[in-house]
């Protein structure tokens, strides 16, 4: 049977491994970033205050602007987030191993209709697109930012064609805003009637669509030599 000092174990102190001040900084920073998403959630871009993301996290207006400069930098750091983490998935699938151009198009295809499962950020997508309709100063931060997932999604085409030794029916670029575009109004109508647009509705649009637009042809070396003309029976003359 196994003994144990416990005089010892009474006598030595309970000690917490001190965080470091760059580690301090970056709890206090996601702390931050959950409690916002919490918040914008419920309350909305407009109506969100600093006092209250701090407040929901558990700090001070003071630790959000040694983070932040203000919610909207907040606001487009959850979104670039959920971008990163997405194509994130996606590279994995396109640096493995692959056996062949149709096996990979499946397994694009299964990951991108399950991105509505996850999604985390669709209702912020559509109140981002409300807002920059009212706000001139919002709408140039959401048009640079915008331009920067396109053109993250447009290199992710351009990987799979060059993988796969094919060229889109399509531009790279107007597939990566259809992708983007189809995903964010799937997921959003899914949350606002799931009643209509069920989970096997939104991965069945979701996959349909990805198939299609990478529904690609070889790319073209050299034409096909045409067939040669076949010769027609005679019709024989009447007397």
């Amino acid at each position: 049977m196994l003994y144990l000092n416990t005089t010892m174990l009474e006598s030595r102190p309970m000690t917490r491994q001190r965080l470091s001040r760059e580690q301090s900084r970056e709890q206090t920073r996601e702390r931050l970033l959950e409690a916002a998403h919490a918040v914008f959630m419920q309350k909305g871009f407009a109506l969100a205050s600093v006092e209250d993301i701090s407040t929901a996290a558990g700090y001070s207006r003071g630790a959000f602007y040694s983070n932040f400069d203000d919610k909207t930098q907040l606001f487009f750091e959850l979104l670039r987030r959920e971008g990163d983490s997405i194509d994130r998935g996606f590279q994995r699938i396109l640096e493995a191993p692959m056996s062949d151009a149709a096996a990979l198009q499946e397994e694009l295809a299964a990951q991108y209709s399950r991105l509505y499962r996850d999604d985390k950020c669709s209702l912020l997508w559509m109140e981002a697109r409300i807002v920059a309709l009212r706000d001139e100063k919002f709408r140039d931060q959401l048009d640079g930012f915008l331009e920067e997932r396109y053109a993250q999604i447009t290199g992710l085409v351009e990987a799979y064609c060059q993988l796969t030794g094919t060229a889109p029916s399509a531009p790279a670029r107007e597939i990566a805003i259809g992708l983007m575009a189809l995903c964010e109004g799937v997921s959003f109508t899914h949350r606002c009637v799931p009643h209509i647009v069920d989970g096997q509705t939104a991965e069945s649009v979701l996959c349909w669509f990805l198939k299609a637009s990478i529904a690609v042809q070889p790319t073209a070396t050299s034409p096909a030599p045409a067939p040669a003309p076949q010769k027609l029976a005679g019709r024989k003359r009447a007397c």
